[in-house]
């Protein structure tokens, strides 16, 4: 069984051939094969094949336990837990870039009982009124979405709506708790407020958690006068579905704040109580462990029958919601920008020394003499909401280009100009940020939520990033950074030189896909100047491609045409491949079970999802196992083993004292 199965003592289990299932109450949950679905990140210029599965192998579980650390909370779950894995297979990274995690729901949250409370009926399940005898028999009929968490250089790709896409069809086929497979799922998260993606995986929103503010220091209370009988179980024992769990794990966290501040019973409450009517931050954050705040939480039905129930009750319920801030909104240029003949050149400025005035004696040339013209004649219409992008070589006057612009005259009246921009031209490029202060400081926002909710715009929907100062950040984390100040100061014209030439492929698609996006989101007129099209084109996707090369040659072509001839082509990322015989790939699959197969040489192999490749056919295998060694060294049972009737059969194949590996398999798709 894989790790996340839903099995448990009691289960009555089938079996058939390969697969296996739990009788439920309402149908069969199934336990294998293990899930595994195919997917793909399209960044313009490349394009990464995705496994979503379910954990396998034991490097699998390290990597997830290693991405826990994304997570801004990573106290263990209670109740029953799934987790799938996203994998890529670039190189430069690791394999497994995300997980998410599916768990039993708390037994209680007001906004969902709002929802469920109105007759459902649905096969063998059904109920008038969502009471609390309901709730008792049916509640697993919710699966909770616990975590979501990505790889940071991968968020902004929509990696987290694929993982709930995923999600919701592994807990519609495989999720079962007391025999009963869910109808419905939820997620309630802080991170909801500012980056709402389950939105666009097709859940809605209902509300906001109660939290506990309001009756934490009566529970407290409760529990801390009868410590020891809790502990021996005597109270508190009734089963809520974790929130037995939970209380005693919070009871235990409310003692060592005590021992760790020197309080007493009475200052706890104190501050409980002032918390619950004024909250300050000082006591907020001493208290966390304990308190639970209020959450937005989206729930969405897993059929077609369930979610147009939970469409009806949030269209009659008129939730309106309240969590999110009122978008960053830029006033666009009022007319376009207009480039009529410009022309620049450089004239040289050095200090006169023996040696310049040796040049000028021998050659009878003067410093004062040097001019360098960098562009001629340039014309050019940019309007708002428009990508351009300039290309050429180092010299070229890209840099030259971009600070004219940034130079232009606003408003400009009864004076001859190359650059005429409106009236409320405001420009802003991706100047690096010096400050020392934790980024929520120093995006140029005052307002805490905004400025969360503008990270999450950008794609830095990360706890720890907030905290972080703009030289802790990756490259490609600064580069969001400089695009959320950049958004914050409200420019209408954005101006970026040497655009990613820092940073590798993925990154840099990543970032300039985001970019792109966003640019023609605000209606920003974007300028980019790279080197190294080949690397961000694709994804940028730009109206317009200015080709400099020199001052006497340029040329202005439409991006799609440009990118129509753009060499080289988008590379794509995919699993990687063992190629075989066609005898030895049949051999493999037969019967869909477990075995192990023999190729020639050593080839480098890896752990986990491979595509088995024989002929004109393939298939996805779990390579499970890999042995390097010689013909020789094997016998014949190994042969037999490995699919040859003889020791003898497979020397003839491969030859004597020949390298080959023993890769021992499980077929998957």
């Amino acid at each position: 069984m894989p790790r996340s199965a839903c099995v448990t003592t009691g289960d009555r289990v089938l079996v058939d051939g390969t697969k296996a299932f739990v009788q439920c109450a309402d149908g069969l949950a199934q336990l294998l094969p293990s899930y595994l679905a195919r997917d793909e990140v399209d960044l313009g210029g490349l394009k990464l094949e995705l496994f979503v599965k379910e954990i396998t192998e034991a490097e699998e579980l390290a990597a997830c336990q290693s991405l826990v650390t994304f997570h801004y909370r990573d106290q263990p779950l209670f109740g029953r837990t799934s987790k799938l894995i996203v994998q890529s297979f670039h190189p430069s990274y690791p394999r497994t870039i995300g997980y998410i995690e599916l768990a039993t729901p708390f037994y209680m949250n007001k906004s969902r009982t709002d929802i469920l409370n109105r007759p459902f009926r649905a096969g063998s399940v059904e109920w008038e009124s969502w009471s609390k005898e309901t709730a008792r028999c049916s509640i697993n009929l919710v699966v909770r979405i616990a975590r979501c968490v990505v790889y940071p250089e991968f968020r902004g790709l929509g990696l987290g709506q694929k993982l709930l896409q995923h999600a919701c069809v592994f807990a519609r086929s495989r999720w079962q708790v007391g025999g009963l497979q869910p109808k419905f799922i939820e997620i309630s998260a802080d991170m909801l407020r500012y980056v709402p993606f389950v939105e666009r995986a097709g859940l809605h929103f209902i509300g906001e958690t109660e939290g506990n503010l309001g009756r934490v220091a009566k529970d407290l209370r409760y529990l801390l006068e009868n410590q020891k009988r809790v502990r021996a179980g005597q109270i508190v024992k009734e089963e809520a579905f974790g929130i037995v769990d939970q209380q005693v794990s919070r009871l235990a966290r409310a003692v060592a704040i005590m021992r760790e501040n020197g309080w007493s019973t009475k200052e706890l409450f104190t501050r409980l109580d002032r918390v619950h009517k004024s909250p300050s931050l000082k006591d907020l954050s001493l208290l966390q462990n304990i308190l639970s705040l209020p959450k937005p939480t989206y729930f969405g039905g897993l059929t077609p029958q369930s979610d147009k129930f939970v469409q009806n009750a949030v269209s009659s319920a008129t939730k309106v919601n309240g969590s999110n801030c009122h978008p960053t909104a830029i006033d666009p240029l009022l007319q376009p920008i207009r480039i009529n003949g410009l022309s620049i050149s450089h004239k040289s400025k050095v200090n006169r020394s023996k040696g310049t005035a040796a040049v000028q004696r021998a050659f009878g040339i003067s410093p004062d003499d040097i001019q360098h013209h960098v562009v001629e004649r340039l014309s050019l219409t940019i309007v708002p909401g428009q990508i351009v992008m300039l290309i050429g070589p180092s010299g070229s006057g890209k840099t030259s280009v971009l600070r004219a612009i940034k130079n232009a005259k606003q408003g400009a009246q009864g004076r001859r100009s190359a650059i005429s921009v409106p009236r409320n031209f405001k420009v802003g490029d991706f100047a690096r940020i010096l400050s020392r202060r934790p980024l929520i400081d120093a995006i140029g926002v005052k307002d805490v939520a905004s400025a969360l909710q503008l990270m999450g715009t950008v794609s830095l929907s990360d706890a720890f990033v907030y905290l972080k100062r703009f030289d802790q950040l990756s490259a490609g984390q600064q580069y969001r950074a400089l695009l959320a100040k950049l958004i914050s100061s409200k420019s209408n014209v954005w101006l970026a030189d040497e655009f990613c030439v820092n940073l590798d492929p993925v990154a840099a698609s990543s970032v300039a896909l985001r970019l792109g996006k966003l640019a023609r989101s605000f209606k920003a007129a974007l300028v980019v100047a790279t080197p190294q099209p080949d690397l961000i084109a694709r994804a940028l996707k730009p109206d317009i491609v200015v080709r400099l090369t020199t001052a006497w040659e340029h040329e202005v072509l439409s991006g799609p045409d440009y990118l129509r001839y753009l060499v080289p082509r988008a590379s794509s990322y995919k699993a990687p491949a063992i190629n075989v015989t066609s005898a030895t790939l049949k051999y493999a699959l037969k019967r869909g079970s477990a075995r192990s197969i023999l190729v020639a040489g050593h080839p480098s192999l890896r752990l986990g999802v491979s595509r088995l490749v024989g002929g004109k056919r393939s298939a996805l295998v779990s390579v499970k196992n890999v042995l390097r060694t010689s013909t020789d060294a094997l016998t014949a049972a190994d042969a037999r083993e490995v699919g040859f009737e003889t020791k003898q059969a497979m020397l003839r194949r491969f030859g004597a004292r020949a390298p080959v590996t023993v890769i021992k398999i499980s077929h998957l798709l």
